[in-house]
């Protein structure tokens, strides 16, 4: 038979469990290039199933063996670059993101010393480039919108749920940034972490 007590020990074993699957860190890499700061961004590899050749900054899923989302920052560049950890140094944090789909985006700040050394993991970075952090506070993005919405797949059973509409219907806007560079186009999540990144530095 149900019982209060078991139902209170299956939630709270439930919320001892650490559950990351919905967090994720990235680092923005400033690099001195001719005397002058960069950001560098990665172009991901045509390999991936999620958003093949997209621009991104490093980073990826926080691992339950991570002691917290800067290590993940730190260890996802390690991986995706094939730089030494004593290459970065992590200057701060910027707010976290939530993005459409609840992906919680930690977003990290640092240098790297030097991109002599790199051996980039071609499995996920199909190439890197950077762009002078001047470029971005004199250029501000185009901006476009974004619908978010839903609709019932064949097996609904709107027999049952008789007020349902089958169309698609919209259920949120959202706005999406694009910053173009030569014959880059950096956009979506990675564009507005950098937008605020931007905004930061130049108040």
């Amino acid at each position: 038979m149900i019982t209060i007590e078991n139902i209170t020990k299956q939630i709270q074993k439930k919320q001892a469990t650490k559950f990351v699957d919905n967090k994720a860190a990235v680092l923005l890499p400033i690099v001195e290039v001719n005397h002058q700061l960069h950001l560098l961004f990665q172009v991901r590899s045509e390999k991936l199933k999620w958003q093949p050749g997209d621009i991104c900054f490093p980073g990826g899923r926080v691992e339950l063996a991570d002691p917290n989302p800067q290590y993940t920052a730190k260890r996802e560049t390690v991986e995706e670059l094939g730089i030494a950890y004593n290459q970065i140094t992590i200057l701060g944090q910027l707010p976290k993101f939530i993005a459409t789909l609840g992906m919680i985006i930690y977003p990290f700040v640092g240098t790297i010393s030097s991109l002599n050394d790199l051996q980039l993991n071609h499995d996920e970075v199909k190439q890197i480039f950077t762009v002078p952090v001047e470029w971005f506070i004199h250029n501000r993005p185009m901006s476009a919108t974004m619908f978010v919405g839903h609709k019932p797949a064949d097996d609904f059973p709107f027999n049952i749920i008789t007020n349902r509409s089958q169309n698609w219907q919209k259920r949120s806007e959202h706005p999406v940034y694009f910053y173009q560079y030569r014959n880059r186009v950096i956009w979506g999540l990675t564009a507005q972490i950098l937008m605020h990144f931007i905004e930061t530095i130049r108040e």
